[in-house]
């Protein structure tokens, strides 16, 4: 499951697109901090819920 979210997060990056991730559980959570991903694609870009995933984006569009 690892190898696909860096894949979707490299693809993501080639084609210009900002990954936000909403209300990752604690496991998960622990399993891409171990593997470096949460630095990978910035600890800013996981929202705890959707409202402030959305917000989040709204930051990143410079709204």
């Amino acid at each position: 499951a690892m190898n696909s979210m860096v894949a979707l997060y490299e693809r993501c990056q080639k084609n210009g697109v900002t990954l936000i991730l909403s209300h990752v559980n604690e496991q998960p959570m622990h399993v891409m901090e171990k593997a470096g991903f949460v630095d990978m694609i910035g600890r800013d870009h996981f929202c705890p819920n959707i409202e402030a995933a959305l917000d989040h984006a709204d930051e990143v569009l410079g709204k």
